[in-house]
């Protein structure tokens, strides 16, 4: 059977539905994956570690750690820690993130006046028809369009300022982490002295510091369960092709599905002679296709033997040694 990849509980059962209602055989098998995060650092008392790192990048590190120092300051509730302390470190952040909660509130409130507005105009055609100026849903689509309301381009406007902003966003969420592992500190407890000069670990290449005696590996492994998804070759030959929707939801999914069905329809016509050796079988497990939109190209030739226990197993071939013959040749 072929893998159609990894996923998580949720979105294996959707997927799986999804298949089974296009007549793809599905099988889900669960395990256990490790997830590993290998991250170099220099590792000590931050005093130490200022005249270690570039001085660029340490003044980053130094916000990040005043902004934990704030951010306990306010005595915050241990819920409210975390995106307390992301409006000192990475306020950029946090106000993008506001924009775009704003924008989709705005959009359900604007999906809600239009199905008022839409049922109020069905009700009243004829005075409607008879006004003069934009109707009620054109004058409600000037107010919450983005160029009237001046804010959905925006947020598209600055798209590398905004990745820079998700970089340290990751980097502020580190440091925090570790600060607090490395000095015992908790959401609720009074750090006392621990924050005047905290243990921290800044990340670093460690080709520049391959021999520096305050370089660290630290390695994390997590073990998650996911799920394996895992569909039937042949079955995706008769199977209804993905619609526009599924295309939308399982863009990578759908691809695969169309080159699995594009292959076993190749190899299901037998070549002029009816035969074949297995060499030349492996060179006809591929598919070129050369669109108006872009190439589609599929090389199986690595999977050959396993292609041909699928055909020959419903019945499509017969191998005898090295020789592949189509029965209906």
């Amino acid at each position: 059977m072929f893998k159609l990849g990894e996923y998580d509980d949720v979105t294996a059962r959707d997927l799986a539905d999804r298949l089974r209602e296009m007549k793809i055989r599905v099988d889900i098998r669960p395990s256990i994956m490790a997830d590993l995060t290998i991250n170099p650092v220099l590792q000590g008392r931050f005093s130490e570690l200022k005249n270690e790192i570039d001085d660029k990048e340490i003044k980053k590190y130094e916000h990040y750690l005043d902004s934990i120092r704030k951010t306990f300051a306010e005595n915050p509730d241990p819920e409210d820690f975390y995106k307390r302390y992301l409006t000192h470190a990475v306020p950029e952040w946090v106000k993008f993130v506001e924009r775009i909660d704003a924008l989709v509130r705005e959009g359900i409130h604007a999906d809600a006046l239009s199905e008022e507005t839409s049922s109020a105009r069905s009700s009243q055609e004829d005075a409607s028809e008879a006004a003069e100026g934009p109707s009620a849903e054109e004058a409600l689509h000037e107010e919450t369009s983005p160029e009237a309301a001046g804010t959905s381009g925006e947020v598209y406007e600055d798209e590398e300022f905004d990745l820079y902003n998700l970089i340290d966003k990751k980097d502020a969420t580190d440091f925090m982490e570790w600060v607090f592992s490395l000095n015992d500190l908790e959401f609720d407890e009074d750090p006392e002295d621990r924050l005047d000069d905290p243990i921290v670990a800044i990340p670093v290449s460690p080709s520049d510091y391959s021999q520096h005696p305050m370089l660290r590996t630290n390695v994390y492994v997590t073990l998650e369960k996911t799920y394996d998804l895992y569909i039937d070759e042949w079955s995706v030959l008769t199977s209804e092709d993905p619609d526009e929707d599924f295309f939308n939801e399982y863009y990578h999914e759908a691809l695969e599905i169309i080159s699995i069905h594009a292959l076993m329809l190749n190899l299901t016509e037998s070549p002029p002679s009816g035969k074949a050796d297995m060499e030349s079988f492996a060179r006809m497990c591929g598919v070129h296709m050369d669109m108006e939109s872009g190439i589609f190209d599929i090389d199986a030739s690595d999977v050959a033997e396993d292609l041909a226990k699928i055909l020959e197993k419903n019945g499509v071939i017969k191998i005898k040694g090295d020789t592949i013959r189509w029965k209906k040749a």
